[in-house]
């Protein structure tokens, strides 16, 4: 009775702040070098800034959890973590930093357990097909993962300590210093956790589960002269976790992963034409010890470099967008062949503002490789303003995901004729702004073709192939809101997903993934003092592909409470927070016998100097 009353109350202040400029209104188009900007005009995109980081859990899985439409199959806190959008695999969810693709080249797809939101200044939540500007996996929808560079700030400072319950803590430090023509920036954290809670109603509580990792983040930035900018990213991630034991009797074991990142980035504008070339190297090499006791291991190494041209050129109302791609992957393991594969793409897009009303914007995109067929892909929508408070975005695309060095390389198993992925979409948007709220309303449909799946041939032994076809259909719902009276402030932001995923044989629904997903975020300010509330309401999932009703995740509700207050004078600013994770103590589970915490208890203390 307390969630049916809190979710009441909930849908009547979203209904008392209706008539109430929304947070997030982009403003006037204006058809220039904003590469994500631009590809948003008729699809939906979600930004989490720097606020919304620091409330969350540092890990990209429980941000998204609480404010996105995604549903994340978490194996336990901390755990392997892995992503549905938008009723797509874990596979199809194109993970992006700084414009670079950083999804495994051997298991295809990220795990939002590695990456440590605080090393970012926002992170951007696209939704739907992608594959044109952001290459494989992005079926379901893409995550970017933004660093700012800025300039003539000064000298800056700024720690972040928290602690916790199951011995739960986070350091973060980062400086940074800039001039007219200079910038650097440099953050470091270290979180880790004894992760040895209890599960709720047994007696038994999580083993072998505890995990720490560091994270390391430089940016530099050069202005040479009024048209010349030079920018360099790196990133370091080093991770250890023993994986928590499903059974009191299972083999304990433990996985340890090194990924590196580092790209340059040079930018040359003039009044109308302006070039983008990147150059990143990125690695990551991991390492599984199916038996703690013991020294055996696996192992995976893979070294990518990405090179990617891009210029758009202005003429008038057009905006004219060219680009090439060079991808080589460079990987070996275990149980996968050294082996060395190219890939390229071409890439061509237009854009035009026909007047203050309308809008489209058409792009393709050309595959070229040598390993498996090459997709030619397409995307195209337009943008009406109907009256001065709704516009009617419309948008078609076609993408693809490639095989993974898993799929085609595995030693004995992989197949070298496997075919991409392809996915067919189709979506229209209805986008509602009043006084102070907007609502976005979005109904979606995708048939994706040649599935990849690992099956079992005639002799039980698995191997991947292009098996199945899914149609996925649905609806999705964004309301932010937001009122001040006074020094009072309250601000209201919702979420809403109704997804259909099925396989086109037998009518089943994928696995792991919920028919309803509802989120809720409710905060007050008052002068120096914040609380904010987070909510979140998952359907129960299938884990089997017959949809059996004896195998299924239980749907749950699940939400956090906290309050902030800031002190300190002029630039010197110090914010003392605390939150209750789980507030309700709900016993529930995100993966079929991976039992999730129960309440507990984190404070933070948050310096800026």
């Amino acid at each position: 009775m307390e969630r049916l009353f809190f979710i009441l109350i909930f849908l009547c202040c979203g209904a008392t702040f209706a008539q109430v400029v929304p947070i997030t209104e982009l403003s006037e188009v204006n058809l220039k070098y904003i590469k994500l900007k631009d590809s948003v005009y008729t699809t939906t995109q979600t930004v989490l800034n720097d606020s919304i980081l620091k409330r969350n859990q540092a890990s990209l899985t429980s941000l998204l959890n609480f404010n996105s439409t995604i549903y994340l199959k978490e194996n336990g806190l901390g755990m392997v973590s892995s992503p549905s959008f938008r009723g797509t695999t874990a596979q199809q969810t194109a993970v992006l930093w700084n414009g670079i693709n950083i999804n495994s080249q051997t298991t295809g797809q990220t795990d939002f357990n590695t990456i440590n939101t605080r090393g970012f200044d926002k992170v951007i939540v696209k939704s739907g097909g992608g594959g044109v500007l952001d290459g494989s996996n992005a079926i379901g929808g893409s995550i970017y993962l933004e660093n700012n560079v800025t300039y003539n700030s000064g000298f800056e400072n700024e720690v972040f300590l928290k602690y916790g319950s199951f011995n739960t803590f986070g350091i973060d430090y980062k400086t940074a210093y800039s001039t007219k023509t200079k910038s650097f920036s440099l953050g470091v954290s270290r979180r880790g956790s004894d992760n040895d809670y209890k599960y709720l109603g047994t007696d038994r509580t999580n083993k072998n589960g505890q995990f720490n990792s560091t994270n390391i983040n430089s940016n530099f930035g050069f202005k040479l002269g009024h048209k010349n900018t030079v920018n360099l990213y790196s990133n370091i991630y080093d991770g250890k976790r023993n994986f928590s034991v499903p059974t009191p009797n299972a083999l304990k074991t433990k996985y340890y992963d090194f990924n590196t990142r580092n790209m340059l980035e040079w930018v040359l504008k003039s009044d109308n034409l302006v070039s983008n070339t990147k150059v990143a190297y990125l690695t990551e090499n991991y390492e599984y010890y199916p038996n703690i006791d013991r020294d055996y291991n696996t192992y995976g190494e893979v070294g990518s470099l990405f090179v990617k041209y891009n210029v758009d050129y202005r003429w008038e109302s057009l905006l004219l967008s060219g680009g090439v791609n060079y991808d080589q992957n460079n990987g070996e393991g275990s149980n996968i062949e050294h082996e060395i594969r190219h890939l390229g793409s071409v890439v061509f897009g237009v854009k035009q503002k026909v007047n203050n009303q309308f809008l489209y914007e058409i792009s393709v995109r050309q595959e070229l490789n040598n390993t498996y067929e090459n997709p030619f892909l397409y995307s195209a929508g337009i943008r009406a303003e109907i009256t001065s408070f709704y516009k009617l975005k419309l948008n078609t695309s076609k993408n693809f995901r490639i095989p993974t060095y898993n799929d085609l390389y595995w030693e004995g198993l992989g197949n070298l004729d496997l075919k991409p992925e392809l996915s067919y979409q189709g979506e229209i948007s209805n986008v509602l702004h009043i006084p102070n709220a907007s609502l976005t309303v979005t109904g979606y449909y995708n048939a994706v073709q040649d599935l990849l799946l690992w099956t079992p041939d005639v002799n039980g032994v698995w191997r991947p192939k292009n098996a199945e076809n899914v149609n996925i259909y649905g609806l999705e719902a964004l309301l932010k809101a937001n009122k001040k009276i006074g020094t009072h402030t309250i601000d209201v932001s919702a979420t809403y997903a109704y997804t259909v995923s099925e396989n086109e044989k037998t009518d089943m629904q994928l696995i792991y993934v919920p028919y309803n997903k509802l989120t809720a975020s409710v905060s007050y300010n008052y002068k120096k003092m914040s609380a904010y509330y987070q909510f979140i309401n998952n359907g129960e999932v299938y884990t089997t592909t017959d949809n059996a009703s004896e195998h299924i995740v239980n749907s749950y509700m699940v939400a956090n409470i906290g309050m902030e207050y800031s002190f300190g004078k002029g630039e010197s600013k110090y914010i003392l927070g605390a939150q209750v994770l789980n507030l309700w103590n709900e016993t529930y589970e995100s993966v079929l016998n991976r039992p999730a915490a129960g309440r507990n208890f984190s404070v933070y203390l948050n310096l800026n100097i």
